[in-house]
């Protein structure tokens, strides 16, 4: 009998059972084919457990939240710089308008001519003497967490130099005294012109003791309100000469009791008439006198230390006023040796004042004057009167030359009364020197590069205290000479 087939004898599955396969099958077919249709994939064998079974699904791996951009910070305006910008002064960083958020931190760097100053990293800034004619600005830097680092510059400053009789107009005095004015008012064609070179420069006029105490308040209030003519801010330009009340020739008696009471109460009449006008003062011009004397031919002044106890106090009266400028007269190049300088100028004030003035009746080149300043501006500071500064009377040295080279060509001379220029080309003689400015290094000086840089350091200005236009400096005005030293200036516009 032959063998059961056992293939026959299995039993066949339901027909349900294999309807249910058919459908799970038909089913992973639709799955597969819309995987493929979208890009997808059937799971690799990574993704399977070991024996091939699917591993379990895991939840997806949470991705990193992006980091915001930083944000920019706003602001409305540039940075400014308030104040003067003057060597010496103080000036500080303001920020108009708002920087956004409140919150952020503002830092400052302040840069001469683009440059970083060392240290300075502060809103307030004293602006070092060093950077006289340099270009100030400052930079301000916004810092705040999750936002941009933003910086803005302010515009830049010219840095002036410590120099109180920059800026403002400088008033030019038209009245009577000293005749000048009133020639050029009644002068026509080419003589106005030459007298228009003199009577409309700023000049200091001269109060001495001609002018007495129950009067010389009232003379002072009237002078400078001509001068300003309602503007505060003019710089009036005078000379206080009043410690020779019998002059000059007088100086071999001493002062009476009564006549240095009578020098304080001038002084005190002067000093309240002022105010808080804007002056620049020359006390005491030929305050040399009082020095030992410089050569065997000088006369002593009979009591030195009175007369310059009374400059000193006449130096402390009128540094007290808030707009007044004072400079004590230090003689010239080619009068008195520093060495003498210093203690005369020491008993006369100079740490109450602003400085010295050179040239007042002499005729030396500016050249010669800055370095002689220069060096008596170091000696004084060796004594202990620091920074000190000085200007210098340009009236009567555009063809400079010392006394000594006076009276080895005028033996027979007076140097008061020096001649005046011939001709354009001259040399040695009295004409106009440059016209009054706080603008020392100007080019038609020939001045050296160490010349310059002292003068932008030390020289206030070149002003007109000296009076060449008079007879002998003093009195009384002269049509000829003021023609004559008008036309041969070699500083003519």
């Amino acid at each position: 009998m032959p063998a059961p087939d056992h293939r026959l004898s299995r039993p066949r599955p339901p027909r349900r059972l294999l309807a249910v396969v058919g459908a799970a099958l038909a089913l992973v077919a639709v799955v597969v084919a819309a995987l493929a249709l979208h890009g997808g994939s059937t799971p690799s064998s990574a993704e399977r457990g070991d024996e091939g079974t699917t591993a379990p699904s895991s939840p997806p791996a949470a991705s990193p939240s992006p980091t915001p951009a930083p944000k920019a910070l706003k602001r409305t305006t540039k940075p400014r710089i308030e104040g003067t910008a003057m060597a010496g002064q103080t000036v500080h960083a303001t920020v108009p308008g708002h920087w956004r958020p409140k919150r952020v931190a503002l830092s400052y760097r302040w840069l001469a001519d683009g440059r970083p100053i060392a240290g300075a990293t502060k809103a307030r800034l004293t602006v070092p003497d060093r950077l006289a004619g340099a270009k100030l600005a400052v930079q301000v830097t916004g810092t705040l967490t999750g936002y941009v680092t933003a910086s803005e510059h302010s515009h830049s400053v010219a840095v002036e130099r410590d120099d109180p009789l920059i800026g403002g107009r400088w008033a030019v005095y038209k009245g009577p005294w000293n005749g000048i004015y009133p020639s050029y008012e009644h002068a026509s064609g080419n003589d106005r012109a030459l007298l228009g070179r003199i009577a409309l420069q700023p000049r200091a006029i001269w109060f001495a003791a001609n002018l007495s105490t129950s009067r010389i308040g009232d003379d002072i209030r009237q002078f400078i309100a001509d001068q300003q003519q309602g503007d505060p801010d003019a710089l009036v330009q005078l000379a206080v000469f009043r410690q020779w009340p019998r002059e000059e020739s007088g100086r071999g008696t001493p002062l009476s009791r009564a006549e240095q009471a009578d020098y304080r109460a001038w002084t005190d009449r002067v000093a309240d008439a002022i105010g808080d006008a804007r002056v620049a003062m020359i006390l005491e011009p030929d305050l040399g006198l009082d020095a030992v004397p410089n050569d065997p031919h000088d006369k002593r002044t009979a009591d030195p230390a009175v007369r310059l106890g009374l400059v000193r106090y006449a130096a402390h009266r009128f540094a007290q006023l808030p707009r007044t400028t004072v400079y004590l007269d230090a003689s010239d190049s080619d009068w008195l040796s520093v060495e003498k300088e210093v203690p005369l100028l020491t008993a006369a004030g100079i740490d109450d004042v602003r400085g010295f003035a050179l040239g007042a009746t002499h005729y030396s080149s500016v050249a010669e004057n800055i370095d002689y300043g220069t060096e008596l501006t170091k000696a004084l500071a060796a004594a202990g009167h620091p920074d000190k500064h000085f200007v210098i009377d340009t009236a009567d040295n555009g063809k400079p030359f010392t006394w000594q080279q006076y009276y080895a060509k005028h033996p027979h001379g007076d140097f008061d009364n020096a001649e005046p220029c011939a001709s354009a080309g001259d040399s040695q003689c009295d004409t106009l020197g440059i016209p009054p400015t706080t603008n020392v290094n100007d080019e038609r000086l020939d001045l050296t590069a160490t010349q310059a840089a002292r003068a932008e350091r030390y020289v206030d200005g070149y002003l007109w205290f000296g009076r060449p236009w008079l007879v002998r400096q003093a009195s009384p005005f002269s049509l000829s000479r003021s023609l004559q030293v008008a036309r041969t200036t070699p500083f003519a516009d």
